[in-house]
């Protein structure tokens, strides 16, 4: 199942507001994307529905493993990408973050993979 740039959206931020407050309640989703509840609501039942968190009623949401390992695939993409804009391209870390949100969704996994590649032979970058 696709889960399109929303989807991978909401995983990474459930993923971050995980690392930050430890646990991970709609209120606080829809205040970081700037959505409404009900935005949030549809979102985490479509991540349910794809196995990518749990949710009692109301309660908190929850990562599963699937879950968890695709929202670091999706950061880590995202930070591989930020870093090649900044480091390579010298774009400023504002735009490359800008940027960096949009790409990271629409790069095939072997687009990742070259990029990679780059970034690591890449004498410019701190690895």
């Amino acid at each position: 199942m696709t889960l399109g740039q929303s989807g991978e959206d909401y995983l990474e931020t459930v993923l971050e507001l995980e690392q930050q407050n430890g646990v991970v309640r709609s209120i606080d989703i829809a205040k970081k994307l700037n959505v409404s509840r009900p935005s949030v609501n549809k979102a985490i039942n479509n991540l349910k529905d794809a196995g990518m968190v749990t949710q009692q009623s109301y309660g908190d949401i929850r990562l599963t493993d699937l879950g968890r390992k695709t929202a670091k695939d999706i950061i880590y993409r995202h930070t591989l990408i930020k870093k090649f804009l900044t480091h390579v391209l010298g774009l400023s870390p504002q735009i490359a973050e800008a940027d960096a949100c949009k790409i990271e969704h629409i790069l095939s996994p072997e687009t990742i993979e070259k990029l990679e590649d780059f970034v690591i032979n890449y004498k410019k970058c701190p690895n």
